[in-house]
């Protein structure tokens, strides 16, 4: 059985909330969106990115109708396909409202998602939202960062700790919309009793990073206490972004 729980806060020094979360216990489906590009701009991004994804996730549960229009990749299960398939309709409708529409010209959003298939989680993102996991005491980063630093440190051999404080650390390198088409991260997680899964913004891991993550975590009994515990210490330390947090955990 699952419980969850979801915040998204303005933080400490934006005007309007750019981030979007979803919830959706019938789906099976949670979701992080950051949106970026002006005002309300980023928005209307994370928006377009959360309805299509999650009506993609619904129609798609009869799978013999279900539709691929980016192709059926045979090294995932269905349940996996279903999400990069998603993601990648969501950055499609972005990309192309953006197009479409001058004002929103270079709009755009992170994406990070957890749909859960039979005794497992499907994690997927794209940009630098991201999914963790907490697990036995240890808390592991299952998303992929698309950030300059990030593809940087992988070509040079640099370390974490080499990049943690480069200036270009919060660029990214794709997110949905920036692009025609973009690379959809996509892992494949089997569930144990007492996994906690965190899905949250650059607005907190940016801010407390993964140390005070864990500690929160390894500390508040429930979900509810736990979200909001990380959305205070994001507050404490500036608050400078948007700050969205959502939890699920597994009994």
């Amino acid at each position: 059985m699952f419980e969850s729980y979801g915040v998204s806060d303005t933080g400490c020094v934006r005007s309007e909330n750019q981030d979007r979360i979803l919830i959706d216990h019938s789906a099976g489906l949670f979701m992080v969106a950051d949106g970026m590009g002006g005002h309300r701009h980023g928005e209307i991004a994370a928006e377009l990115a959360v309805s299509t994804l999650r009506y993609f996730v619904e129609n798609s549960r009869q799978t013999f109708d279900a539709t691929w229009p980016f192709g059926y990749d045979f090294d995932l299960s269905v349940d996996a396909n279903r999400l990069a398939t998603g993601i990648k309709l969501a950055n499609h409708q972005v990309w192309t409202h953006a197009q479409n529409t001058p004002e929103c010209a270079g709009m755009g959003t992170t994406v990070a998602a957890i749909l859960l298939g039979d005794e497992k989680t499907i994690v997927g993102n794209v940009g630098d939202s991201r999914v963790y996991l907490y697990r036995g005491g240890e808390l592991t980063q299952l998303s992929y960062d698309d950030t300059y630093v990030n593809a940087m440190a992988e070509r040079e051999g640099l370390s974490a700790i080499d990049v943690s404080h480069s200036p270009m650390r919060n660029v990214l390198t794709q997110a949905a919309g920036s692009e025609q088409s973009v690379k959809v991260h996509i892992l494949e997680q089997s569930l144990h009793p007492g996994d906690v899964y965190l899905i949250c913004s650059d607005g907190l891991h940016g801010v407390i990073g993964d140390a005070a993550i864990r500690s929160i975590l390894a500390t508040e009994r429930d979900v509810e206490s736990m979200a909001r515990r990380l959305n205070e210490a994001a507050r404490i330390n500036g608050g400078p972004d948007n700050i969205s947090v959502v939890l699920l955990s597994y009994a």
